[in-house]
């Protein structure tokens, strides 16, 4: 096997990422035209959103024990090429059953390629702060991807029919993939055989438990926000521009951590990142105009930035020789988690939503705590 161009694999990484990003935020984008085109109902939509997010699961499920045994490279492309598919199943969809089908593909290939390049970026780097670094750069390019989509469908999005943007994005996808192509990933950490006995120990670990607690409330707050917080300022002018703003605070934020996460240790970053973010919802409820709004925004993607790549840097420490099915473990627990209450949160009358999300984020950090230190006290003992 040829050896690993650490850069070549981590930008292959970057690239999967923000595919992923761009596939999502595409996918809202398009929803209304397509709603046009195919007469889809109320209940068909709902359909086509639920369909989404358990494919997306499922492919968070399935892409650990597979690069654990057989590497990245083929699921790596295999993900891309499903992704490209469905943008293009999209694109020519005459009926229901095929858009279906399309989401299916997006749904798998997007939860794979987020979690493979997060797999990818954390085995690649042994440094703990420069794996960090690593993963924040790598989130970075999600933002990247889903400013960049929305930017594009929201100044072409009424002079082109969105068909010919679905593909433009093919090509564009497809050319990035083939330029991938070359990049060397890490090889597999038990090639010959999975070990499911270790499987059954890491889902009865407490550090990746409670870990894994600590993404679900930081991924319930983020779908939470997203899908509230419109709706929390309804009737303020401009409120359509707070979710971008929020966006672009997250990927500001995740490129200054690439820097920081060099200069001090994860647990102060993220308990002040918890502070911003808790700062950020606090401020939510005595926003009376939509300047102050903002900046309760921006507070809010700024101290979100942070979780993920630390979490997910702890865990790829501590569970080296399973990295891809730790990750995959801890981000199905984390999606599933965050559509329950996702759901549950959407029920609880509008005017609390910034309260629960500052208790989520105290909550955040009293777990966190506890998660690390578990991986400290496991670590002091091997």
């Amino acid at each position: 096997m040829k050896p690993i161009h650490k850069t070549h694999a981590f930008a292959a990484a970057c690239f999967g990422m923000m595919f992923f990003g761009i596939t999502m935020v595409a996918l809202g984008s398009v929803l209304p035209s397509l709603s046009l085109k195919l007469a889809l109902t109320t209940m068909q939509k709902a359909t086509l959103a639920s369909t989404l997010t358990a494919s997306i699961l499922a492919g968070s499920v399935i892409f650990g024990p597979v690069c654990d045994t057989y590497g990245h490279r083929a699921l790596f492309f295999g993900s891309c090429f499903a992704v490209v598919a469905g943008l293009a199943g999209i694109a020519f969809a005459p009926s229901m059953h095929w858009l279906l089908l399309s989401y299916v593909l997006i749904g798998i290939g997007g939860g794979v390629l987020n979690g493979q390049t997060n797999t990818i970026t954390s085995d690649l780097f042994d440094d703990e702060s420069t794996r960090s670094a690593r993963l924040s750069l790598l989130g970075a390019f999600y933002g990247v991807g889903a400013i960049a989509i929305t930017l594009l469908m929201g100044t072409l999005g009424d002079i082109i029919d969105y068909k010919y943007l679905l593909l433009s994005l093919v090509v564009l996808l497809g050319v990035g993939s083939v330029l991938c192509f070359k990049a060397q990933f890490p090889a597999p950490t038990h090639a010959q055989s999975f070990p499911l006995r270790d499987v059954f120990r890491l889902l009865r670990s407490p550090s990746l438990v409670v870990l894994s607690l600590v993404l679900l409330f930081e991924s319930s707050i983020e779908s939470v926000t997203n899908n509230l917080v419109t709706s929390y300022f309804a009737g303020m002018k401009g409120v359509v521009l707070l979710l971008t703003v929020m966006m672009v605070a997250l990927t500001v934020a995740r490129f200054f951590l690439t820097w920081l996460s060099k200069r001090l240790k994860p647990d102060t970053i993220l308990y002040s990142f918890f502070a911003v973010l808790f700062a950020g919802f606090a401020l939510l409820p005595i926003a009376s105009n939509i300047a102050v709004a903002m900046l309760a925004m921006v507070l809010i993607g700024f101290g979100t930035a942070a979780t993920y790549p630390i979490v997910l840097g702890q865990l790829g420490s501590r569970f080296k020789r399973l990295s891809g099915t730790a990750f995959g473990i801890a981000i199905s627990i984390a999606l599933a988690g965050s559509s329950l209450l996702n759901a549950f949160v959407g029920g609880v009358l509008l005017r609390y939503y910034p309260y629960v999300m500052m208790a989520a984020v105290l909550a955040m950090a009293v777990l966190y705590r506890i998660g690390a230190r578990i991986v400290k006290s496991r670590q002091k003992n091997k």
